[in-house]
């Protein structure tokens, strides 16, 4: 089971911001949602998502609550949601890892359809991969992506995200339209 990084006196360190030259990463929070319920209502970012934009401010909000405890209901999963957002500015999307071990994370990345192209994913993921491993010693990171993502699939790659064969991709639940990218590092 993932357990939060401490400090030498054994205490658990926070989920700190990320800064990048142009981002600002802030842990998630519910004050986030009214400036992100704009931003997950761009219905282009959930063509190749498997679920769909918030219903509600009060439904985004009920989500972030959840998110802001860091912590799965039974425990077994750390949650870590950063807000990505360009410095000075309204925020662009997010960026996420769910630490499934203590050496592996699930991680995922949705930015608003106006900021694609823009270079914020690279930069805000390579933040946080990096963070990742140096904060919570992190050494395989996973992702999955729709087939039909090509730009999500190059992100990947130039992440040093690899395409996981097809035994270790059958261990994994996914769906038949999703690809599972693996980058570990020894």
């Amino acid at each position: 089971m993932p357990t939060m990084p401490t400090d030498t006196a054994g205490s658990e360190v926070p989920m700190q911001a990320l800064t990048t030259e142009r981002l600002l990463l802030e842990p998630l929070v519910v004050a986030h949602a009214p400036s992100m319920f704009p931003v997950l209502a761009d219905a282009a970012i959930y063509r190749h998502l498997d679920y769909g934009q918030p219903p509600s401010l009060d439904y985004l909000r009920d989500v972030y609550g959840k998110l802001e405890l860091r912590k799965s209901p039974d425990g077994s999963e750390t949650w870590l949601n950063w807000i990505v957002c360009p410095l000075g500015k309204p925020p662009v999307g997010f960026v996420q890892a769910t630490v499934f071990s203590p050496a592996s994370a699930w991680v995922a990345y949705v930015l608003g359809s106006a900021h694609w192209g823009q270079g914020y994913a690279i930069e805000a993921t390579t933040a946080m991969v990096g963070h990742l491993g140096s904060a919570w010693g992190i050494t395989r990171c996973l992702a999955t992506v729709e087939v039909a993502n090509a730009p999500s699939i190059r992100l990947l790659e130039r992440l040093a995200f690899h395409r996981a064969g097809n035994e270790e991709a059958e261990a994994h639940d996914l769906l038949p339209t999703e690809l599972l990218f693996v980058r570990a590092r020894g």
